[in-house]
């Protein structure tokens, strides 16, 4: 195992960040031909555990769904750290066992 991988939660205290868990929003566009209107819509796409520092994010924006994310790099001042379907439970994520990178964490969030 890497010495330089910390638990995620401990990690997140230690730097004044949080781990949390968000649903990430896809906007998709529709066009109603009846009406020659287009309208858009956003729907969750899936859950990710970020590393954040912000206290009240909920959900994030993704604009490729249907690819994997991606962790190693900050996305609208968020740490992607982890996937998971739409349905999965919240009680079935088990933020203690997610890992990251000491080193990564603090040069991305230069602490």
């Amino acid at each position: 195992m890497d010495k330089d991988l910390v638990s995620a939660i401990e990690l997140a205290k230690e730097l004044g960040l949080y781990l949390k868990i968000v649903n990430s929003m896809k906007s998709f566009e529709n066009y109603n031909s009846f009406f020659n209107i287009f309208s858009q819509t956003e729907e969750a796409c899936r859950r990710i555990v970020v590393l954040t520092p912000y206290k009240e994010l909920e959900e994030v924006d993704e604009e490729n769904a249907d690819k994997p994310i991606i962790t190693n790099k900050i996305i609208d001042g968020n740490l992607w750290l982890e996937e998971y379907h739409l349905t999965t439970s919240l009680k079935n994520i088990c933020l203690e066992n997610i890992m990251v990178s000491k080193s990564l964490v603090k040069e991305l969030f230069n602490k």
